[in-house]
């Protein structure tokens, strides 16, 4: 009988030990405390109390605790990384304190890259542009904008198989990047896991074990935070397995869709925000694709194969909100997709266009669906958010879209000897767009096309002749086509985005196709 009673008080005490919290800590502003802030350790959620306090009975899974940034706040920076997290240890209680900022940010403006890839590598010399191309353009962008500005990378911004081949990890990222004028929320792309975790390591580990390099040297691979009215969710849809073994080495294959931790965690986060507040759901790989256009012009699009799961995962948790957008990248191509009446993605071009490895002086940084690399600028004014494509080497207001005259395109690129017709590539093309196209002031049917770009395929072609299936022009859903009554008659061209802001272009035909055109 003493037995079973020494027996029942020890696990008394364990219970009441395993209800003691374990993270602990106090958010402030100039010393005075925060109430109702978000923090998490990625799984639990919890708030701090009147005096900015707040405590979590927590396993620690992740190995940190992280404030989700409440509206009207910043937190301060090390560099490149904004720090709204601590990391946690094996002692008993942790405590993790986070000092803010008051900021009048309702509104302000976004700057999103997304697949930078970059590698360190002599042959492809993709250092020397970006260093050329992308890093000087966007810093002058962000050093001149007035204002709150704040930078989010949509994930890839390495190249894992060149961690060990050219010793190019996170650490010669963060390097590169230390002249960037602005703090940057990241989230992991697939080239952003550690490839070759160990034969011995049991499959269960892989994902775990595959993030730690991002964990430890960028931070929290999945968080939330909130800029002005917005609330900005940034998960990671990639979790890495084993593969097949090969030399006697284990590689690595990835699923794209959220691991059971990170599910409960959005949900929690997401129950702590009002169903009016606008959405911002950021993630490395898109949910959904084009497949084609329809007899009256609409795109037909469903979620792609590889992300049914996570389309089935992430659709629920969003039904009661009433506007979401996605911010994807991974697929260095513009998708831009209704998806409905509440909910939009937006999938941006890469930094690096389809590859640095293409790129060359007598060439053009431009990716598979004829874009340019580049970024997005988001104007946020309250609620609204105004997208504008920045490309790489170009102006912004001069250079939204691609004319081409098909009776001067090569038929192997897609030309049209005698047909009169011209197509127009409008990078950044969402439902809210226009587009004006006139003929010695007459106006001119436009038809939407699903179709692939006719300056890509010759620059692949003659950058890569010896790889017939690498890097392949893609048809996109920003394609249109307009035919004109002669071969040499100018025309006007006119596209409007959705903020208003015009794009003209006159263009004097026949045009020339080479790959200098503009």
């Amino acid at each position: 009988m003493k037995k079973l009673l020494l027996f029942a008080a020890l696990c008394a005490a364990c219970m009441a030990r395993a209800q003691e919290p374990t993270v602990v800590g106090r958010v402030t502003c100039k010393g005075k405390p925060v109430a109702g802030a978000v923090v998490s350790d990625g799984d639990l959620v919890t708030r701090t109390d009147a005096d900015g306090r707040y405590a979590l009975v927590s396993q620690k899974p992740c190995g940190y605790v992280f404030l989700s940034i409440p509206s009207g706040y910043e937190a301060a920076a090390d560099g490149l990384i904004p720090r709204h997290f601590g990391y946690t240890t094996r002692c008993a209680v942790d405590t993790i304190d986070f000092e803010l900022e008051k900021a009048d940010n309702d509104d302000f403006t976004l700057f999103v890259s997304a697949d930078t890839h970059l590698r360190g590598d002599p042959e492809e010399l993709d250092l020397p542009q970006y260093r050329k191309w992308y890093l000087p353009q966007i810093r002058r962008e962000i050093e001149r904008t007035a204002g709150p500005v704040y930078s989010i990378h949509l994930g890839d911004m390495t190249t894992d198989i060149m961690w060990h081949r050219n010793d190019f990890s996170f650490r010669k990222y963060l390097d590169v990047m230390k002249t960037y004028p602005s703090p940057i929320f990241h989230i992991p792309g697939n080239h952003d896991n550690e490839r070759f975790v160990g034969m011995e390591v049991p499959d269960a580990q892989w994902d775990s074990l595959a993030q730690a390099p991002y964990r430890q040297l960028i931070g929290p691979n999945y968080y939330s935070f909130n800029l002005g009215k917005i609330h900005f969710v940034m998960l990671d849809n990639i979790i890495v397995r084993r593969s097949i073994v090969k030399n006697g080495k284990a590689s690595s294959r990835n699923d794209y869709k959220l691991d059971e931790r990170q599910l409960r965690w959005l949900a929690r986060d997401l129950e702590t925000v009002d169903a009016a507040t606008p959405l911002v759901v950021c993630m490395h790989v898109p949910i959904f694709r084009y497949t084609g256009i329809r007899e009256d012009g609409t795109g037909e699009f469903a979620p792609a194969p590889t992300m049914t799961a996570m389309h089935d995962q992430i659709m629920p948790l969003l039904a009661r909100f009433d506007r979401v957008r996605f911010l994807t990248g991974h697929c260095h191509v513009f998708i831009n997709v209704p998806v409905d009446e509440r909910i939009s993605q937006h999938s941006f071009v890469s930094a690096s266009a389809v590859s640095w490895k293409i790129n060359g002086p007598e060439s053009r940084l431009i990716s598979e669906d004829g874009t340019p690399g580049g970024y997005g600028v988001f104007k946020v004014r309250g609620t609204r958010m105004d997208l504008q494509f920045h490309p790489n080497g170009y102006e912004a207001g001069r250079n939204q879209f691609r004319v081409y005259d098909l009776n001067r395109v090569p038929e192997e690129f897609g030309g049209e000897s005698a047909s009169n017709r011209v197509l127009v590539n409008v990078y950044n093309w969402d439902e809210g767009w226009k587009i004006s196209v006139r003929e010695n002031g007459r106006e001119l049917g436009v038809r939407r096309t699903w179709t692939r770009d006719p300056l890509y395929r010759l620059i692949r072609r003659d950058a890569l002749p010896t790889r017939p299936t690498a890097f392949l022009a893609v048809c996109n859903a920003h394609m249109f086509v307009v035919e004109a009554s002669a071969a040499d008659t100018p025309l006007d061209i006119v596209v409007t985005d959705p903020a208003g802001r015009r794009y003209r272009q006159r263009v004097e035909r026949p045009k020339t196709f080479d790959w200098r055109i503009e």
